[in-house]
């Protein structure tokens, strides 16, 4: 997957991610793992560009794992550098939200 060792692998502690197979995987693949408390506020950005990658993908009739990765992939690079300068400074309004909210929902 071209994870180099410096990478960080962020999970939030949802049941699915801690299969076993899926702890020994990370174990072996990326050993530096963020945990968050499952059913904690989505604060990471990325998550913003998963939902418009998934959005996105929606609009294809994609037959198999190669298209997918395909038009992942070129979805992928239309993605406009402002769109993610923006949401990484989105984050201290983020954080302010769940404070405000109690850590309960959020609008984000």
């Amino acid at each position: 997957m071209g994870i180099l060792p410096h990478y960080k692998l962020y999970l939030d502690n949802d049941p699915k991610h801690n299969a076993h197979i899926c702890r020994l995987w990370a174990l072996y693949q990326c050993p530096q793992v963020i945990r968050t408390p499952a059913q904690s506020p989505d604060l990471n950005p990325i998550e913003n560009i998963w939902d418009h990658l998934n959005n996105g993908i929606r609009k294809y009739k994609v037959s198999s794992k190669n298209e997918l990765s395909e038009k992942l992939m070129s979805d992928w690079d239309k993605i406009e550098g402002n769109v993610c300068t923006n949401l990484v400074k989105s984050v201290p309004k983020r954080l302010n939200e769940v404070i405000k909210c109690k850590g309960g929902p959020t609008h984000y």
